[in-house]
């Protein structure tokens, strides 16, 4: 079945678009993408064959993971998520025993939330997203706070904003469009005066990055204030 799968994910592959998106997920020397292979198949037609396949066995779902091609590890996650809810030790066992193929940007957003961040939400345990948190590895650290999005999304916190504070000095930009991301979806989702309090009390710790994606849904008036730092 696995050839199955390859056979039609590469049925989209476009070699324009792959060129054309190379520079959106760092594949340049010394790059945080550097080494990946990008094959240009869209995101809409790899979760369409993710659903056709979604009973893929596990094993072959890892072949998919620790593949070089992006595209296949993006639709392994997806085939991933997608059977979580009936097997989620399993599915979660695969995602941390192969955590370092899941290792850009969209891998990490589009699939930590669904997988690790719901079976932590889950199973009221926040060990592994805090261990996660001061690694050394760029992704992992990314992982560790765009999981917390499975809490987000139920109303909870967590220790969620702990993991962003622990992360605002971070040497990666990639991490302060996290902090601020992450930061912006509490205020959107859980409680916003929390984060309010936390912007004016850290002002000085923030770097413009994280700012700019933390304010980007509040009213137009509130987020001059915080731009202007006169609050």
């Amino acid at each position: 079945m696995l050839e199955k799968v390859i056979s039609e994910l590469e049925k989209g592959i476009d070699p324009d678009r792959a060129e054309h998106t190379q520079h959106y997920f760092g594949i340049r020397p010394g790059g945080y993408g550097e080494g990946d292979i990008l094959r240009g198949i869209r995101s809409p037609h790899i979760r369409s064959v993710a659903k056709e396949y979604r009973k893929l066995p596990l094993k072959d779902v890892t072949s998919l993971l620790v593949s070089p091609v992006h595209e296949f590890r993006f639709c392994a996650l997806a085939i991933l998520s997608l059977q979580y809810p009936k097997q989620p030790e399993a599915c979660l066992k695969i995602f941390l025993d192969n955590i370092n193929h899941v290792n850009n940007w969209d891998l990490v957003d589009c699939f930590s939330p669904h997988i690790l961040g719901r079976w932590c939400y889950e199973n009221h345990d926040e060990s592994i997203l805090k261990r996660l948190n001061a690694d050394e590895d760029l992704w992992h650290r990314r992982i560790s706070l765009v999981s917390y999005m499975a809490f987000y999304r139920k109303g909870a916190m967590g220790d969620g904003l702990e993991m962003i504070d622990n992360r605002l000095d971070d040497p990666e930009d990639l991490m302060h469009k996290a902090c601020g991301w992450m930061l912006r979806d509490i205020y959107s989702k859980v409680d916003k005066h929390v984060i309010e309090s936390y912007l004016i009390d850290n002002y000085s710790r923030l770097s413009r990055t994280t700012l700019r994606y933390a304010i980007e849904h509040m009213p137009e008036d509130e987020r001059q204030k915080y731009l202007k730092g006169k609050f």
